[in-house]
């Protein structure tokens, strides 16, 4: 008797394990799914684009080669195809052209892929006597990025009209010379100059943005050499950025560059320069050749530099008074 007994009882306690084992398992594959979408939600915003990682297209590519154009006209209305792309150390010297960028992009494109031109991974470009304008959004007009990477351009006239369309871009070392031209740009956050680590050098221009700052420093160590030019107006530096402002040949700059600690902006004046405070500016640098610090229209406003700096030394850690009676003194 007691062994047909446990024959029943046995099927009927296996099914029963079976079902409490199954219960028992619910609830951490339940658990690991919410996990897993709270790492999903808790993801940061991708870094921005490198330019010498992103993908770059164009309707016309110079790439490792050395190349002329004279009195031709190129346009891309394709999103994130640049209408010139140089790269590759690849060389090219353009004359008299007319040159478009239309195509909406979106995302990041701050690797440059939507401007109308890009120089990149150590290209050389020469650009002269021609027209650049963009209608688009994240249409850069002239773009610079990469050590080695350089865009020189004389007698330009440069126009973008869209949003987030800065003039000219400088990013990771890339550097960029405009002289004897015009800058203007139309839509909002389109600064006529924009910093993402690189220099830029203006010479005699007339630069103009109707909807932004002239000049915005997003991050990096970067470089603005003024000559023979005034810019007046304060640029925008972010809080992992620095500026050095290089003034010459009669170059001025009115405007404020940090009326507060850390410092992140430097001035460089030669004897013919001016530099006019609209605010109290905290430098981290400031080299003046005219050492009686005459150029230096403080409209009643301190100036204060860093007296640990080495290129302050000559300075003496000493205080200064400044045309319209305000100081210049060490940080202390």
């Amino acid at each position: 008797m007691k062994q047909p007994l446990l024959k029943r009882i046995l099927p009927v306690a296996m099914i029963l394990l079976l079902l409490f084992a199954a219960g028992c398992g619910k609830p951490p594959v339940k658990d690991a799914a919410e996990d897993t979408a709270q790492e999903q939600v808790a993801m940061e915003a991708e870094p921005q684009a490198d330019a010498a990682t992103v993908d770059h297209s164009s309707l016309y590519a110079v790439n490792g080669t050395t190349e002329n154009s004279d009195n031709e006209s190129y346009a891309s209305d394709t999103a994130n195809v640049n209408t010139i792309l140089v790269q590759n150390a690849g060389v090219l010297t353009m004359t008299s052209a007319d040159i478009n960028k239309t195509g909406d992009s979106s995302g990041d494109f701050s690797g440059g892929q939507n401007a109308a031109i890009a120089v990149l991974t150590k290209g050389q470009m020469t650009l002269n006597g021609s027209n650049v304008t963009t209608n688009a959004v994240g249409a850069f007009g002239l773009f610079a990025s990469g050590e080695g990477s350089v865009l020189t351009a004389d007698m330009n006239y440069l126009s973008t009209s869209g949003d987030s369309s800065p003039a000219l871009v400088v990013k990771d070392g890339g550097k960029l010379t405009y002289t004897n031209g015009n800058l203007t740009t139309e839509g909002v956050d389109s600064p006529c100059v924009l910093f993402y680590g690189g220099s830029v050098s203006l010479a005699r221009e007339t630069i103009y943005a109707k909807n932004s700052v002239l000049v915005s420093v997003m991050s990096g160590i970067n470089e603005l050499l003024l000559d023979n030019m005034s810019l007046d107006s304060s640029p925008a530096i972010e809080e992992e950025a620095t500026l050095a402002l290089r003034l010459m040949n009669g170059a001025s700059f009115s405007g404020a560059l940090g009326s507060s600690l850390p410092a992140r902006a430097s001035v460089y004046l030669d004897a013919t320069s001016k530099l006019v405070l609209t605010a109290e500016t905290h430098l981290s640098v400031l080299v003046n050749a005219d050492l009686s610090h005459a150029n230096i229209e403080s409209n009643g406003f301190n100036l204060y530099y860093d007296s640990e700096a080495s290129e302050n030394a000559y300075l003496n850690s000493q205080s200064f008074m400044l045309p319209g009676g305000g100081f210049l003194s060490p940080i202390i």
